[in-house]
């Protein structure tokens, strides 16, 4: 009797696969909580909040006297997302919408977090603008408002809220364009 235990296999009895079973089973299933609960701890991040370039060229701008660095948002995804979704920018930046040619020009300001001024330019000077345009926060679509460019225009250019009055440009105000090749 004696040997036939030294020759027995571990696994060899029920009780010792019920024992296994139950051991994998556990594990199984502390992965499978501890996966949901990391899950459901971590944010859902859509894919446009990753810190990815947005653009892969900028221009950059004299308004009057002031030079800027501009990403150029010059197709239809890049002007439909804009600068929606981010907190804000970096002084000194801003982004420049560039259509092939001038025309009516329409802009909301869905997915926005933060308030800016919407500059509509043609003919190398600024038209006109809606100066601090804001989110409206719990908005559906539909009763978000739009602004429009008071005459046709083929450059739009989206600054912070404020900056039009803190350099004193408005109407009339000189802009050269200088877009990458």
């Amino acid at each position: 009797m004696a040997r036939a235990n030294r020759l027995r296999r571990p696994w060899s009895s029920l009780k010792d696969v019920r024992l296994v079973s139950r051991a994998v089973l556990a594990v199984v299933l502390l992965s499978t909580v501890l996966g949901i609960a990391h899950v459901a701890a971590s944010p859902v991040v859509p894919p446009w909040r990753l810190e990815l370039p947005w653009t892969s060229r900028t221009a950059t701008i004299e308004v009057g006297d002031v030079t800027i660095e501009a990403e150029v948002s010059d197709t239809g995804a890049l002007r439909e997302r804009g600068l929606g979704y981010r907190d804000g920018l970096k002084p000194g930046k801003g982004m420049l919408f560039v259509y092939e040619e001038p025309g009516a020009r329409s802009f909301w300001m869905k997915g926005m977090r933060f308030c800016l001024d919407i500059i509509w330019i043609e003919s190398d000077t600024i038209v006109g603008a809606a100066e601090n345009a804001c989110p409206v926060e719990g908005a559906s679509d539909v009763d978000l408002p739009s602004y429009q460019s008071p005459e046709p225009v083929r450059y739009v250019l989206e600054m912070p809220a404020g900056w039009l009055a803190e350099n004193g440009f408005g109407a009339g105000t000189p802009v050269k364009i200088h877009l990458p090749s």
